[in-house]
């Protein structure tokens, strides 16, 4: 007999949204994803946040820095994973001097219970550590509105990416 698929934390799924809001953010884009799919349809849903959904995470940073140079304050959500297939267009972006917001699941944290998501523990992190990105893991629901918030403030005042990576005990009860 197998156990029920944990359910999502909607409440840190919520504080994700409320601060991102609270910050500005009114653009997003994401790939579908396992851990962070209540924070896509949050952001999705709301009438104030114009959101697009993307086959590559390549594409949807580009597209969302595009968006910051359109006057939108963007956020990118993906899987950790998605990081690897990026670090083209995050090095444009820093060479150009474009916020961005990123939000990101499954990433070097213990957690991972599937092999498949052991790429994704390799190049997430790596991808923006090699690139000079600041980073963090909000290990805690606690940290979720102020990380937001001080990630925003980075991105807007410094003009660079910004990553935050979500481990699956923070976007799963």
């Amino acid at each position: 007999m197998t156990s029920p698929a944990p359910a999502y934390n909607l409440e840190n799924a919520r504080a994700f949204h409320r601060a991102m809001r609270q910050a500005g953010i009114d653009f997003a884009v994401y790939v579908p994803d396992s851990l962070l799919s209540p924070i896509d349809e949050l952001l999705e849903n709301d009438p104030e946040v114009q959101t697009i959904v993307c086959s590559r995470e390549d594409e949807g940073i580009a597209i969302a820095m595009g968006a910051y140079l359109g006057g939108k304050l963007p956020v990118a959500l993906m899987e950790g994973s998605g990081l690897g297939l990026s670090g083209l267009v995050l090095a444009r972006g820093l060479l150009q001097r474009t916020p961005l917001l990123i939000v990101a699941s499954h990433n070097r944290v213990l957690g991972e219970q599937f092999d498949y998501h052991g790429a994704t523990r390799m190049v997430g992190e790596a991808t923006l550590a090699g690139l000079n990105i600041p980073y963090m893991v909000i290990n805690e629901p606690s940290m979720i509105e102020t990380s937001v918030r001080e990630a925003v403030l980075t991105i807007t005042g410094q003009r660079l990416p910004v990553g935050l990576f979500v481990p699956r005990h923070v976007a799963r009860r």
